[in-house]
């Protein structure tokens, strides 16, 4: 028998927002933070499934600050890079062989049985959310990072 658990804390990312109203003309900028929230509050809590939807507390996230004479230019975005850590990633994969000797056509004979499970618990392991704060999915998550649970089996005859 053999295994590989992998287990993970998440990525790190930025959270981006596309801004065209910068008056450094820059259209793809961090996202502006509320004065509400801390770092912990980022993140909506709970289980990653409960928050498929609202991966991010959309109440620490607001507009960025206008400071154009024109009233409409605003300024780059206040949050930090790698600001928030993506879902975690616990899986395990399985290998289990057993070789049996054959007398059977010559006395060299074998026969191996073998079968191999990746993400053999089949817990689904989620990808990182959507992280532009303009975009209507916002906080998404809309897909895993890993396969479903897939299986072989294979018998191997040797002589």
């Amino acid at each position: 028998m053999a295994a590989i658990a992998t287990i993970q804390s998440g990525s790190a990312f930025t959270i981006a927002d596309t801004n065209s109203t910068n008056v450094f003309g820059i259209s793809e900028d961090r996202a502006q933070l509320s004065a509400m929230c801390s770092k912990r509050q980022l993140v909506t809590r709970g289980a990653v499934q409960s928050k498929l939807n609202q991966y991010f507390n959309p109440s620490c996230f607001t507009a960025p600050l206008v400071i154009g004479a024109d009233g409409i230019g605003t300024a780059f975005g206040n949050s930090a890079t790698g600001l928030v850590d993506g879902p975690g990633q616990a899986n395990l994969d399985v290998a289990i062989s057993r070789t049996i000797g054959l007398k059977w056509p010559g006395e060299n004979g074998t026969i191996q049985f073998r079968g191999e499970f990746y993400n053999a618990l089949n817990h689904p392991q989620f990808a990182n959310p959507d992280t532009n704060f303009s975009s209507p999915t916002f906080g998404v998550i809309s897909s895993t990072s890993v396969n479903a649970r897939v299986g072989q089996v294979a018998i191997k005859l040797l002589f």
